[in-house]
């Protein structure tokens, strides 16, 4: 008809794509303090991203971006994005290889020249040509992390809270930093007197471990005793030459018989037997191991919540209430064939268990089948929190996991996306 008609670029979304990425953000929970509840700047009227801190523009970027746009775009386009965004989360990261900074390098520069290929001229000013200095910037003053504006952020904003005379300002910042400083001089001097009217500080024993909310004690059944016990002392380092001396002697009064069946007598009979080989012994030098083997308190604590490793940890049944997502774990154990692998789960019961001279934190969880664990082609890890698998083992010590947190794959609901 003599009309001449104009597709739309290749980076546009449509009114549907729009509505996906946003309803997948709109659905994303984050664990206790990894950044804003991201629900909260998500405009489904409007189809747009507001009030967003630079903070959250850092982890959408890192984190969630790469996720959301799993099944909108061109290939070759959504590849670019989050080729793009695999290089700020390799540059974040507080340990980083010096040998790999030239390789990295290199895939930043390819990446910005897909970026001119997809992206008009009037998209490029000073800070889309910016990561190419950054590898050279890491390696003059050192990880990315030290050099960014998010502490100095946060103290200004401490700063601003001194303000009580909004007519001198400056002269109420001086005036309370000054009489903070005098305090906390003072504080060094009585460091072994307790405080009055000071509240104790929320992140105080954090790191060695600290229930939070939901105590209740309960007592525990023998099978799950049994099953708490033997993984405290499966990874106990005193008691780690007992464990090989009671797999021997399962091995040589059992001759023939297969790996399996004697991981699962070594299961069934270990704690009995470290109880009776400890107590035939004279001279013990080691209290701990004494108490370890007599097993702890059939009354045992549980939490809801709960502190330690610098993380805050939930039950699934406490996530369904919250904002925040904080059951999500990952461990990295050793399988049947021997090799190192990822292991996957939820938090499903927060257990302490008592051995009198200490305490020892324990999850009980939901671990997802090693075989429903995918890398795609993208490299995304992807699980199916639905199939669950290993609930002959279903405890491990909270000091030796790492929190993760899922989000709904959006090229298929029944999968999750890992993120850390």
């Amino acid at each position: 008809s003599g009309r001449v008609y104009l597709p739309p670029a290749c980076y546009t979304l449509s009114k549907e794509e729009k509505i996906d990425l946003l309803t997948c953000l709109s659905g994303i929970k984050v664990p206790s303090g990894y950044s804003s509840r991201i629900s909260r700047f998500v405009s489904l009227q409007d189809l747009k991203l507001v009030g967003m801190k630079s903070h959250d523009c850092h982890v959408l970027i890192t984190q969630l971006l790469p996720v959301a746009i799993r099944n909108i775009l061109p290939p070759k386009v959504r590849h670019t994005i989050q080729r793009l965004c695999s290089f700020f989360h390799a540059i974040g990261q507080k340990i980083i290889d010096p040998e790999g900074l030239d390789e990295l390098q290199a895939e930043l520069v390819r990446t910005l020249c897909h970026l001119e290929m997809y992206f008009p001229p009037t998209f490029f000013d000073i800070m889309e040509h910016l990561p190419v200095h950054l590898v050279r910037q890491t390696k003059c003053c050192g990880p990315a992390f030290m050099t960014q504006m998010y502490p100095c952020e946060r103290y200004l904003g401490i700063l601003k809270g001194y303000v009580r005379n909004r007519s001198h300002p400056e002269g109420s910042i001086i005036e309370s930093y000054t009489t903070e400083e005098a305090i906390e001089f003072c504080v060094d001097y009585m460091s072994e007197t307790s405080s009055i009217g000071l509240p104790r500080s929320h992140h105080e024993g954090r790191l060695d471990g600290v229930g939070t909310v939901g105590r209740k004690t309960i007592r525990l059944d023998r099978k799950v005793y049994d099953k708490a016990h033997f993984t405290v002392l499966q990874h106990m380092t005193e008691v780690v030459p007992y464990v090989d001396e009671h797999l021997a002697v399962i091995r040589q009064e059992n001759p023939g018989r297969s790996e399996s069946w004697v991981r699962n007598k070594h299961m069934s009979s270990f704690n009995e037997w470290l109880k009776n080989r400890i107590a035939r012994l004279q001279n013990l030098s080691s209290e701990t191991l004494q108490w370890l083997s007599q097993g702890p308190e059939w009354s045992a604590t549980t939490w809801q919540g709960y502190d330690i490793n610098g993380y805050t940890f939930h039950t699934v049944k406490q996530d369904s209430k919250c904002t925040v997502q904080n059951s999500g774990l990952r461990i990295e154990a050793a399988s049947d064939g021997g090799r190192r692998d990822q292991y996957y789960g939820r938090v499903e019961q927060i257990l302490e268990l008592d051995y009198l001279k200490f305490k020892v934190p324990l999850f009980r969880c939901r671990w997802v089948d090693l075989r429903n664990v995918k890398v795609d082609n993208e490299g995304f890890t992807t699980v199916n929190l639905a199939n669950n698998a290993y609930k002959d083992e279903p405890f491990v010590l909270a000091k030796q996991v790492v929190q993760v947190f899922y989000i709904v794959d959006p090229c298929n609901k029944k999968l999750h996306v890992v993120r850390e």
